[in-house]
């Protein structure tokens, strides 16, 4: 019964797997991308970039 039980649990949590929400739309995926790749080229690199949105960057200052 347990083993069951447990087969049941595995396919309902396999199915719902599929069902997990991105809060980001299609142009906002692309905005926080681009806003990335610039941050990292103004800022200085990886370890200087304070804050990436879709609105733009944040550098960490000195």
């Amino acid at each position: 019964m347990k083993k069951t039980v447990f087969a049941v649990t595995a396919i309902a949590m396999l199915s719902l797997a599929g069902c997990i929400h991105v809060d980001a739309d299609e142009h906002g995926r692309d905005a926080i991308y681009e806003n990335t790749e610039a941050a990292l080229r103004v800022c200085g690199g990886e370890g200087r970039v304070k804050e990436v949105t879709e609105d733009g960057f944040e550098c960490l200052d000195n």
